[in-house]
């Protein structure tokens, strides 16, 4: 099992990627799809763990 913070770290690192590709990409579909999967990265490296997970954790 992970940590939270190195998940965290993880989509962090994975949207900054993303991001140097937008910026690399020609095609404006190819900028549109990077710039939306880091944005799906940054909520994971952002979003608050699940209260269910906790709760599993505690058990």
């Amino acid at each position: 099992m992970t940590s939270p913070e190195i998940d965290e770290d993880y989509f962090y690192q994975r949207a900054e990627t993303e991001l140097e590709l937008a910026q690399k990409a020609t095609h404006p579909a190819a900028v549109r799809a990077h710039y939306i999967i880091a944005n799906h990265y940054l909520d994971r490296a952002y979003s608050q763990p699940d209260a269910g997970a906790a709760v599993e954790a505690a058990e």
